[in-house]
């Protein structure tokens, strides 16, 4: 009975409806499953809290195609020739506070948590929000970059909300630059580019792949702002709170953004909203266990 009832809140709470009671009964099921597999990882990951979703409805599977399924498009068009090999950071002598957090300490501004929905485009929200964030302290700008102009325009022929790399953002965003969302707002699909017809596009100059080790990304956090990178999102899909761990080593599947670090754990700003994770953020541990690829961490610059 608790777990029916538990049931009808979870679709309360994300407004879930299904076309038939077939559909509902399956659903219920695979919800079923998904508590098991929540308190499987509640045993696991004592230091983080795993429990309903608004993804509890959905396969391992179905959550996988849908919400965590980034592939940089190959090995080659990893790195480019945009990228600098050598890190401002680097040259100045920064001291590296014990924990930091962007939305608190700066540099810039963040915006709202943004939600993707079931399109595959968390690469193009990744750099729109390090983009954003170096607008905001830079240029004093204040600025909501158009995902969809990202997802409909980076990539020639090729279907954004099917997956995309950072490099093919950020040189999309060098060359031809980009809109406000309000300019070109977000559908969750694949359109036809627009980018003609929008008016004034704002550009960056370059970006970098930041060093792997970490107290160089931590300096360029705190000098330069937001950082996106790769992760390995398997078994956020009933993730609540606290400090994210997995020991089964996985592959990279899904784009964030760095604002903030911890003693023990890296900040990260994910697109599903802000029902999600901890206001639509997640806490990954500092070490392997936090399945983040620091060697694929992106940082744009003027």
């Amino acid at each position: 009975m608790q777990l029916q009832h538990d049931f009808q809140q979870f679709k309360k709470t994300y407004s879930k409806s299904y076309e038939s009671k077939e559909h509902e009964s399956y659903r219920f099921n695979v919800f079923l499953e998904n508590i098991k597999q929540a308190d499987i990882l509640n045993g696991e990951n004592p230091s983080a809290e795993f429990g309903i979703t608004q993804f509890s409805d959905l396969t391992k599977e179905e959550f996988l195609s849908l919400y965590a399924n980034a592939q940089p498009p190959s090995q080659v068009d990893i790195f480019d020739s945009y990228v600098q090999n050598t890190s401002e950071t680097e040259k100045t002598q920064v001291d590296i506070p014990q924990t930091w957090d962007i939305r608190v300490n700066g540099p810039g501004l963040m915006q709202e948590v943004k939600n993707q929905g079931s399109c595959g485009g968390c690469w193009a929200f990744a750099v729109s929000s390090t983009i954003e964030n170096l607008y905001s302290f830079r240029k004093n700008f204040n600025m909501n970059v158009s995902e969809q102009q990202l997802i409909d325009c980076a990539y020639p022929r090729q279907n954004g909300c099917q997956g995309g790399w950072f490099t093919g953002g950020y040189n999309y965003v060098i060359s031809t630059g980009v809109t406000f969302t309000s300019r070109y707002p977000y559908t969750g699909t694949y359109g036809t580019c627009q980018d003609k017809y929008v008016g004034q596009l704002f550009k960056i100059n370059s970006f970098q792949n930041l060093y792997q080790d970490s107290n160089s990304i931590k300096k360029a956090l705190v000098t330069n702002g937001a950082i996106s990178v790769a992760v390995d999102a398997k078994n956020w899909q009933h993730y609540k709170s606290g400090i994210f761990q997995d020991y089964v080593n996985g592959q990279m599947n899904k784009a964030a953004t760095i604002i903030g670090y911890g003693p023990n754990y890296w900040l990260l700003r994910n697109t599903w909203g802000t029902s999600w994770g901890e206001n639509g953020h997640i806490r990954v541990a500092n070490d392997r266990t936090g399945q983040i690829y620091l060697q694929w961490a992106f940082q744009p610059y003027f």
